[in-house]
């Protein structure tokens, strides 16, 4: 089911629906400031859960984990290099997945089978995400929408796919194809793991 919201100012009411349903073990999709992604409450084990079944992938794969901002993330990762830390304050919001070392607070289930026990934070720049983090008590586990080996920034589309597997898909129109730019901030100081969306920012910083 394609559901219709303000781009700019997103019915509350809808979204706090939306926020109860999650909590439940519900998944939907939303567009995020990069491509369609698939959201589900990060505590809850029946909804990360279906998302692994729905990308029909392995649990050593990561997931990535939504926050409102960078006091709501530091719940979940040890503490960052101060080279990181200045980073994250001048970027965010924006379209970075910063890979950093999670803490005792992530629930089991968004670690999934790593050993390593890193997780991608991402701080969004959509109305519509960060309208949710505001009303959602925890932060969102998600995963982009892939399938047949193609990202997929349709919103029809992605309704054929996963309309009768989701609990409902966030309209935001056709996007442009680009990723998040993946930023290591495990160690002392900072590494590219991938250039995408916002690299012209990061290089004029």
């Amino acid at each position: 089911m394609i559901l219709e919201l303000h781009p700019q100012n997103p019915e509350k009411r809808v979204l706090g629906q939306i926020s109860k349903r999650l909590s439940e073990g519900g998944v939907y999709v939303f567009p995020t400031d990069t491509v369609y992604g698939l959201v589900a409450d990060s505590q809850s084990h029946a909804g990360v859960e279906k998302l692994y079944k729905l990308k029909n992938i392995s649990k050593n794969q990561p997931l990535s984990l939504l926050c409102a901002d960078i006091s709501t993330a530091s719940n979940y990762m040890e503490q960052l290099s101060n080279e990181a830390f200045r980073l994250m304050k001048r970027i965010t919001p924006g379209p970075y997945t910063f890979v950093v070392k999670a803490n005792k607070h992530l629930p089991r289930v968004s670690f999934s089978n790593q050993k390593d026990k890193n997780i991608g934070i991402r701080i969004p720049d959509s109305k519509y995400l960060q309208t949710l983090l505001e009303l959602h008590p925890n932060p969102l586990t998600s995963t982009s929408v892939f399938f047949k080996d193609e990202f997929v920034t349709d919103v029809h589309m992605i309704e054929k796919e996963y309309g009768d597997k989701v609990d409902g898909i966030i309209d935001g129109g056709i996007l442009e194809l680009e990723l998040s730019t993946i930023l290591d901030c495990t160690g002392d100081g900072i590494s590219i793991l991938r250039e995408g969306k916002g690299m012209d920012r990061i290089n004029s910083l």
